[in-house]
């Protein structure tokens, strides 16, 4: 399974408030749309699992989608894991309750107020995901993995003939030795 099927498997894996979670934040910062600290939309999500599961990407592109994504959700999950992380969201949320009681809008009232309660299971879920993706990084996630080379390719051998460097050089590209 390639990095990015391993994802995109990860992803779906997932309950749906953390998929959709994740999509808000993703399709943001990737695509520039939508607030952040929405739970994310169905198209969001939708839009998302395109990105991960577009059909016949060269390994380059799929490795840089998966690498891109690896940097996108570990900046997410640390701002979710960290005890400051949630303080942005609980704000937000205390906000939008507030301005639904002062305009009278009870159901988004209710609505505000029930994700204020169900803050401190989201914040326990989100241990749980780091612990997933961790264990997703360290096997399918690795600079191998990525680059789709042998495992005896280490940063040592990286230019050898066995081991083709990560970014081509001319040498790398004609055949020739480098000087």
């Amino acid at each position: 399974m390639s990095p990015l099927e391993a994802i995109a498997r990860w992803l779906d894996d997932q309950d749906l408030d953390t998929q959709l979670e994740v999509a808000a934040f993703a399709t943001f910062l990737l695509f520039g749309e939508r607030a952040v600290l929405t739970l994310g939309t169905p198209d969001q999500l939708e839009t998302l699992q395109r990105w991960l599961t577009e059909p016949k990407l060269d390994s380059r592109a799929a490795a840089g989608r998966a690498l891109t994504f690896r940097v996108v959700f570990e900046y997410f999950a640390e701002g979710r894991i960290a005890k400051d992380g949630w303080k942005q969201t609980e704000e937000l949320l205390i906000k939008t309750l507030k301005q639904a009681e002062r305009d009278g809008r009870f159901a988004a009232a209710r609505k505000a107020q029930r994700k204020l309660q169900l803050l401190p299971a989201r914040k326990e879920n989100w241990f749980r995901v780091a612990k997933s993706w961790n264990g997703l990084a360290a096997t399918y996630l690795t600079r191998q993995a990525l680059i789709g080379a042998p495992a005896r390719c280490d940063l040592r051998g990286i230019s050898s003939g066995e081991c083709p460097p990560l970014v081509p050089t001319a040498a790398a590209k004609t055949g020739m030795p480098s000087a």
